[in-house]
């Protein structure tokens, strides 16, 4: 699959003709919220205030080649560009490397330069702070991540613990302190990395499951997360 991005009908490799060399996808800053109690010490952060964890938008940049030896043809395919990467609100942006997830972005921030048929095109997109399953993913119990980080056959407060112990020690530089499968099982949003999205889907499924509302179970945990998809959650 060539590297690229798809907005709308709009490919930037076989709409556009450009090559990607390099892509940085950002995570979403944590909102701080921080107020100091007048006269002491004690500081409070009320990001959670509404009970999880605020965030702002992330920054997506990509840097593209376009080749084109002949001039005005290539000043018309730079307008070009110019010209299909305005516009108003926002726009479902899928990038190859997660061709089962969307952003939702707003227009880019689109710089050019180069000369003698070699133009380095770059553009930098802000995003919505999740990254949403596209409508066509659909979880199965054998595609799943069940995060069941203990091994004894269940989700429960346990996991939630060792998933956020995980996160913390790797925030550390430190080893996850995690088995390879317990890895595995930790990334319970499959999207490659143990972080807090991560124990927050493990703890909803958990007390979910508790009220009865799903099997806690790996077919479980996958008709949950369909549910979480459609209801428009997505991973951090």
């Amino acid at each position: 699959m060539r590297a690229a991005v798809t907005i709308g009908s709009i490919n930037t490799y076989y709409t556009l003709g450009l090559r990607m060399l390099k892509r940085n996808i950002g995570s979403a800053p944590k909102d701080d919220y921080l107020e100091r109690v007048p006269f002491s010490s004690v500081t409070y952060d009320f990001g959670a205030v509404c009970g999880e964890q605020s965030y702002g938008e992330r920054t997506l940049t990509y840097r593209f080649e376009l080749v084109d030896l002949h001039k005005r043809r290539a000043q018309d395919s730079i307008v070009h560009i110019l010209n299909v990467m305005h516009w108003t609100g926002r726009r479902c942006l899928i990038d190859s490397l997660y061709p089962d997830y969307h952003f939702n972005v707003r227009e880019p921030v689109v710089s050019v330069e180069g000369s003698h048929g070699i133009y380095m095109i770059v553009m930098t997109f802000k995003a919505e702070p999740h990254m949403y399953p596209n409508s066509n993913k659909m979880y199965t119990a054998e595609t799943v991540n069940f995060p069941d980080v203990n091994g004894d056959g269940i989700v429960d407060g346990s996991d939630v613990t060792m998933i956020l112990a995980a996160y913390a020690n790797m925030g550390a530089g430190l080893p996850s302190g995690l088995t390879p499968e317990q890895e595995r099982a930790a990334d319970a949003d499959m999207d490659g990395m143990i972080t807090g999205a991560d124990a927050t889907l493990a703890q909803h499924f958990y007390a979910e499951a508790g009220s009865g509302k799903y099997e806690n179970s790996p077919a479980g945990f996958a008709e949950f997360m369909n549910e979480w998809k459609n209801m428009g959650k997505g991973v951090i």
